[in-house]
């Protein structure tokens, strides 16, 4: 008898903030834009918008939780939904489309059948927020949704600032 392989096991396996973690999250803001799409730079702001939502004025709960110094996953998230975009694109379920402003990337006829058997309540939020998000800042123009970005950086996780000094005081 042969030794049992298990596939697994020579993998460094990650979810969180992989591209399949992403790419999904990705498919859910494409559907909610449907039968728009948007470019790579509104996917990251509505990526991080969906995921802390909470941070907006009047949002619905954050489906993650708030962290110290989120705001910089704006700077390294880029590469990550580029790479998410990539798996999904794979899989049929984006496509690219080239118009006189660069890409958009669009829900594909196969996005809504593959999102309907998820079943989570983790897929329902999503769903949700993303319905949310788009209805919120789908009639922003580029520039006013990086201003509203820009203008609220130094907020969000900004609740964890004066932790420190807080902590500091305990313990004299």
């Amino acid at each position: 008898m042969g030794k049992e392989v298990n596939l697994f096991e020579s993998r460094d396996v990650h979810v969180f903030n992989s591209p399949l973690e992403i790419g999904l999250r990705v498919l859910y803001i494409l559907d909610a834009l449907n039968p728009i799409g948007c470019d790579l730079q509104r996917l990251v702001y509505y990526d991080y918008i969906l995921v802390h939502s909470s941070d907006i004025p009047n949002g619905p709960k954050s489906i993650h939780p708030n962290i110290p110094h989120r705001t910089t996953e704006i700077l390294v998230k880029r590469e990550l939904v580029k790479k998410g975009l990539t798996l999904m694109h794979s899989k049929q379920l984006v496509k690219s489309v080239f118009d006189s402003t660069g890409i958009v990337y669009m829900a594909t006829e196969l996005t809504k059948p593959f999102l309907g058997y998820l079943h989570s309540e983790y897929a329902r939020n999503l769903t949700a927020i993303s319905n949310w998000l788009v209805k919120q800042f789908g009639t922003y123009s580029d520039e006013t949704l990086s201003q509203f970005i820009k203008n609220n950086l130094d907020v969000w996780g900004g609740e964890f600032s004066k932790e420190s000094l807080l902590r500091g005081n305990c313990y004299e």
